[in-house]
């Protein structure tokens, strides 16, 4: 079996080849490059590609694998919205993904964003830097103090709300599919607005 790697950074590459160690009956080959039509010819003699969700997989792009019998994409990512699914069924392509990224790094990525915005972070850091120690007016935010809307109670959602209550935030969420545990806390709104 041949995989074709696409789009694969240098910070990739000790994994991959760690990879390609454990698993000596698939030969690996790679490129930084990303899979476009013209790209796609890279992979000649390979059963299968991995991309990553970088550009639009047109019907193009995965024509262009067709015609070399590649039939099978596994994408580095969670999301497929960027392939055209219509054109990958009618040319018998086998799409997967990963499952889940980590909600831990996600959800704490969005509660450190927000509590930048709420200390006016940016704001304080072009101070600091021209030596202006003053707080006013720049005077931020404590999440402490803040009703924080949370839309979506998956998996990230539902990390981000434990993060955001152990800042001591006001928590509601809205979710057309509710999270038994979210609602036993009565978080849940009725609407978007």
């Amino acid at each position: 079996m041949k995989i074709y790697a696409y789009g694969i950074r240098d910070d990739e590459k000790p994994s991959l080849k760690e990879w390609e160690t454990a698993h000596p009956e698939v030969e690996v080959a790679f490129t930084q490059e990303l899979l476009t039509p013209e790209t796609a010819k890279n992979a000649a003699g390979a059963d299968g590609v991995v991309v990553y969700q970088q550009l639009p997989y047109t019907r193009e792009t995965l024509q262009a694998l067709a015609d070399q019998g590649i039939h099978q994409m596994s994408l580095r990512n969670v999301g497929i919205d960027n392939i055209d699914l219509k054109a990958a069924k009618e040319l018998g392509f086998k799409i997967s993904n990963v499952a889940a990224y980590s909600p831990n790094a996600i959800a704490e990525h969005a509660a450190i964003q927000l509590a930048r915005i709420l200390c006016r972070s940016k704001e304080l850091d072009a101070k600091v830097a021209k030596r202006d120690l003053r707080w006013a007016p720049t005077i931020g935010r404590e999440v402490r103090m803040q009703t924080v809307g949370v839309v979506g109670t998956g998996r990230i959602g539902r990390v981000l709300i434990q993060i955001l209550q152990g800042f001591g935030a006001k928590i509601v969420a809205y979710d057309i599919f509710k999270n038994p545990d979210i609602d036993k806390q009565g978080l849940y709104v009725d609407s978007l607005n």
